[in-house]
């Protein structure tokens, strides 16, 4: 599995260079989004409600940000597919799936998929905060491997405390599950080698 890291987001953290496509199929949507986008500081939001409209406003307007809605009208998943593959020149674009779907299979299935993050309805400006903050103050590795490409999805905190434990306070050893592994110098070091890109929040307890 191979760890990529994505190109530094534009967005600022003011979010008055933040440019968010908005795709809803239902305008009063999109207005009410827009709105709470403009008000946060963001000088331009471009919004669409068909799918073709998105990916010709990806292509010509070049948004930071896109919140999809995921619906029967919209079909989020299979843009998530399209957008994250190998051939995508745009797969490194954050996407804040929005859903009136709050079943943990239907969170993790966007996860998977490669979502940035999930917004479920009803949200409020408070969970829009929330989420550009978190695209733009944490972002996230993006992987490749297994046939996922996405951000990074370990992001909860569990009590395993077992032989396979990921140890991300014990990121200087080779192998960072294990606190007496040592400080392996050998080939496959890879902590320290040239070109090897820095881990994010190194000091965060994750398992």
């Amino acid at each position: 599995m191979a760890h990529v890291i994505a190109p530094n987001s534009l967005i600022g953290p003011d979010f008055s260079r933040c440019q968010p496509l908005v795709l809803d199929p239902y305008l009063s949507n999109r207005c009410l989004l827009r709105d709470v986008l403009h008000g946060l500081g963001c000088e331009k939001v471009f919004d669409c409600g068909r799918v073709r409209e998105a990916v010709a406003s990806i292509e010509n307007d070049h948004p930071n940000v896109l919140f999809i809605d995921w619906s029967k009208q919209i079909d989020a998943i299979e843009f998530l597919r399209l957008l994250r593959a190998r051939n995508n020149p745009h797969r490194f674009l954050p996407v804040v799936v929005m859903t009136a779907y709050a079943s943990l299979d239907h969170i993790a299935t966007a996860r998977d998929c490669g979502a940035s993050e999930i917004m479920v309805r009803p949200w409020s400006q408070q969970m829009v905060v929330s989420r550009l903050r978190s695209i733009v103050e944490h972002p996230r590795l993006y992987i490749q491997g297994g046939g996922f490409f996405g951000p990074d999805r370990r992001r909860r905190r569990l009590g395993y405390l077992g032989p396979e434990r990921r140890r991300h306070e014990n990121w200087q050893a080779a192998d960072r599950r294990h606190a007496d592994s040592g400080n392996w110098q050998g080939q496959e070091r890879r902590q320290g080698r040239a070109g090897f890109p820095s881990f994010e929040r190194r000091d965060a307890h994750r398992v």
